[in-house]
């Protein structure tokens, strides 16, 4: 038996995997991002400023919304 068998080697990239996943979900879920978020979601719109204006009124709606 090696130092580091198969099982070991598929424990530890478990390991890796998920510690990236946390780190990922962790990360695109914070709030200090939404800003940054948000303003990527306009890039789709950004050649054509009426759909721009039309997807910017929604959001403005949907934050009014949330702070009712």
């Amino acid at each position: 038996m090696t130092l580091m068998d198969i099982g070991m080697i598929r424990g530890l990239g478990t390991v890796v995997v998920m510690v990236a996943f946390v780190g990922l979900a962790l990360w695109v879920f914070n709030p200090r991002r939404k800003k940054e978020f948000d303003e990527a979601t306009q890039l789709p719109f950004a050649d054509d400023p009426e759909a721009s204006r039309h997807v910017e009124q929604a959001q403005a709606k949907a934050s009014r919304s949330k702070e009712q």
